[in-house]
């Protein structure tokens, strides 16, 4: 059996000596003979102690600076600290437990003392985290539960903003990164994980004020009027008028009373000149103002009906030119020296997080449908497992039988989308079918992340794929069909980067049968083919037009 490995930190050589003699029998003791020594050491393998033995009095980095570094970066989750020194006066020892350790030994040593306090405090530091585990995982469930309300409420208010619930992923991100970094820059914000946890998920509810904005102001595919960005304005203060007004008792919940400073003040700015308020520095509390350089830093990145996406550097630089507002320089700071993390994460986010998570709530959902209408027709084990037909085996995405048997014939749509794959058999001729069917696979993973759980995507060729919406606005659809264009445009294969693809995509919207909108549908498409990469829709009550 491995024995548990200590770092005994001291800068003489006799006393590191003493321990050792009273240690090594049971423990595997590790020594460094000053503090800078330890924190080197900790950086690369903390990990593998299970308790540290750290002197006060040491040149260089004294023993509070080290524990006061450990605390700092929370590396005392995975190790027990205990102070070791001659001097044991009430100032040192309290200093120290306020500073993280958990015991205090005072030389000269007794062995039998320094084992059992050892003992005791690998025993109790064991059990402590043990029931830490407990209360965390109980706490992780119920927040796991928050977060997916919240989720729900913010992708209804990204609906309406004619978006994907990927601006909300990205806040929440982004806040994330920059809080944990700033509390490892600065003291001036003594934040909690617990804090930062609580603000990351309050960040979902930022816009949720802009429910009450109508659909002509709040998606208007051009450049606002002073009097339409005045209307904007007031989402603000709406968002947080909204919260305020729960219950009493609600209102007092840490979520809510953070998620209300949110919603009015993530369009302050640090000079005075933001809204509603024209609050000052850190008059903002640091929520807002995190939240506030997340949401700038993400609509600077991503795509809108009225403009297009800058790139990471690009946005970057205008935030630190001051083209976008003035923001806490600690911030900035923060926000350049985690540059490339963050690039990275909203990644991992746009194409794991997302689609991941709403590929495996569409499938329940899926299987529920199917579930609910076995229950009407009473179906036999057996044409139960017949109905997992209806599901496309490459694609996880609905097949062609279920369009024929379920959609086909109804008429309560209000868009029907039809996406063909640009030179799809070139890409199976060049590079084989193998390859032909992981990009189909992309495809249809990223298609499922731009749609609601309540449209329906099938396969319903080779390389096409059909889309059936309900109750949708015609900005929405607008939106919806050049965003899965876009998306699908930028698509990087991970195994095979070096395949390039794109769709061209036909949509006819408005209220009727399934099967005639399919066919004007199936037609734009083929007018969007003649060039490739494009977006082609007929509105019902409308000429066609070419997004």
């Amino acid at each position: 059996m491995n024995k548990q490995k200590i770092l005994v930190v001291d800068d003489s050589e006799m006393n590191r000596a003493l321990l050792i003699d009273i240690l090594e029998e049971q423990y595997d003791v590790v020594e460094a003979d000053n503090g800078i020594e330890a924190i080197t050491l900790l950086s690369q393998h903390r990990m593998d102690f299970s308790l540290i033995l750290l002197d006060i009095m040491m040149p260089e980095m004294d023993g509070f600076e080290v524990l006061t570094y450990i605390d700092k970066y929370h590396w005392n989750d995975t190790f027990a600290v205990i102070m070791i020194s001659a001097d044991d006066s009430p100032e040192n020892i309290k200093r120290a437990y306020d500073l993280g350790a958990f015991d205090y030994i005072s030389r000269p040593f007794d062995s039998t003392i320094v084992r059992r306090r050892i003992s005791n405090t690998m025993f109790l530091y064991a059990r402590q985290r043990h029931l830490e585990k407990i209360i965390s995982e109980q706490f992780c469930e119920q927040e796991k539960n928050n977060k997916l309300m919240i989720s729900i409420l913010s992708h209804i208010v990204e609906f309406r903003n004619g978006e994907s619930g990927l601006h909300v992923l990205h806040v929440n991100t982004i806040t994330e990164l920059l809080l944990r970094h700033l509390v490892q820059r600065t003291d001036r914000y003594p934040l909690s994980k617990s804090d930062i946890i609580l603000i990351s998920t309050a960040s979902s509810l930022h816009d949720i004020g802009k429910i009450s904005i109508s659909d002509e102001i709040l998606n208007k595919p051009g450049r606002l009027t002073a009097e339409e960005f005045e209307v904007i304005k007031t989402h603000s203060a709406i968002g947080a008028k909204m919260l305020l007004e729960l219950p009493v008792e609600q209102q007092k919940l840490p979520l809510v009373k953070v998620a209300s400073e949110i919603c009015r003040w993530h369009h302050e700015r640090y000079d005075g000149n933001g809204y509603p308020d024209g609050l000052k520095g850190d008059e903002i509390p640091i929520a807002a103002q995190v939240v506030a350089l997340a949401d700038v830093y993400d609509a600077l990145t991503s795509e809108r009906c009225y403009k297009k996406a800058y790139s990471h550097r690009e946005a970057l630089k205008m935030i630190l030119d001051g083209q976008c507002g003035v923001f806490n320089p600690i911030l900035l700071q923060c926000l350049q020296e985690i540059a490339d993390t963050l690039e990275n994460e909203l990644k991992d986010t746009a194409f794991g997080q997302e689609t991941k998570y709403i590929q495996d709530v569409r499938k329940k959902i899926d299987y529920d449908r199917l579930f609910s209408h076995n229950a009407h027709t009473s179906l036999s084990r057996e044409e139960w497992n017949l109905q997992l037909l209806y599901i496309d085996s490459l694609t996880d995405v609905y097949n062609r039988r279920y369009y024929d048997e379920h959609f086909r014939d109804t008429e309560d749509t209000e868009g029907v989308v039809v996406i063909d794959v640009d030179n799809f058999k070139d890409i199976n001729d060049y590079y084989g079918h193998a390859r032909g069917d992981i990009v189909l696979q992309n495809i249809a993973k990223t298609i499922l992340s731009c749609v609601r759980k309540t449209d329906t995507v099938i396969r319903y060729g080779g390389d096409e794929f059909v889309v059936i919406f309900y109750s949708i606005p015609a900005d929405a659809f607008k939106n919806k069909l050049e965003r899965i264009r876009m998306l699908v445009n930028r698509l990087v294969i991970d195994e095979y980067p070096e395949i390039q693809v794109s769709i061209s995509v036909g949509g006819a919207h408005g209220l009727g049968k399934v099967k005639e909108m399919f066919n004007i549908a199936d037609h734009m498409m083929y007018q969007a083919k003649n060039t490739k990469n494009q977006v082609f829709i007929q509105f019902l009550e409308k000429e066609t037009n070419d997004i």
